[in-house]
């Protein structure tokens, strides 16, 4: 399961939640993202709440698969698969080993997908440490476009990669509280695809 608080941003705020999380930053790093969205003709995986994503990181292609889930308030929870793969066909094949749901993988083989809508951006992440969990903080800026229609991409992610969940939310209590930080309740995927 995929545990992240998202919240709405600007350039300033970003840089300033990069300075106030410094303490606790033991990495970081920067990528360029690409990705591009897929669904069925008949909106197989919007109808389950679900996305199929191929992103190039640093031109690194790797397919994901995200599904089902919650959000309440900053907080997206949801179960997520990956792969590194160089298409949507070679990630359906292989993302079942990763334990994503294998009829879904092979439903969306066999109906074929297209492309929904794409992303690019550029993140800047920073991995934080304490004694009792480990997070990445992810500063995104970029576009979301779909049929010829674009909006910038301005946000903050804080995702749980290690270690106890409590401790987790409490950093992210602190942060969304010392920048007045507002919940963004969208993903990347929905606001593109609402275009």
């Amino acid at each position: 399961m995929e545990l992240e608080l998202k919240w709405k941003a600007d350039a300033a705020t970003q840089r300033a939640a990069a300075e106030w999380a410094r303490p606790l930053c033991t990495g970081q790093a920067s990528y360029e993202m690409d990705a591009r969205y897929y669904d069925t003709a008949d909106g197989l995986l919007a109808a389950q709440r679900a996305g199929l994503r191929l992103r190039l990181e640093n031109g690194r292609g790797v397919c994901c698969l995200k599904c089902g889930g919650g959000v309440s308030g900053a907080q997206h929870l949801r179960e997520e698969y990956e792969c590194a793969a160089a298409s949507v066909a070679e990630g359906l094949a292989l993302l079942p080993a990763q334990g994503a749901p294998e009829g879904l993988c092979r439903a969306l083989s066999s109906a074929g997908v297209q492309e929904v809508c794409r992303v690019r951006f550029t993140r800047q992440a920073l991995t934080l440490r304490d004694a009792e969990m480990t997070a990445e903080l992810a500063l995104d800026c970029g576009t979301l476009s779909r049929g010829g229609r674009e909006m910038p991409l301005c946000e903050i992610e804080l995702e749980h990669k290690a270690g106890g969940s409590a401790a987790f939310l409490a950093l992210g209590e602190r942060l969304a509280g010392a920048f007045s930080l507002v919940p963004e309740p969208l993903t990347k995927l929905a606001r593109a695809a609402a275009l």
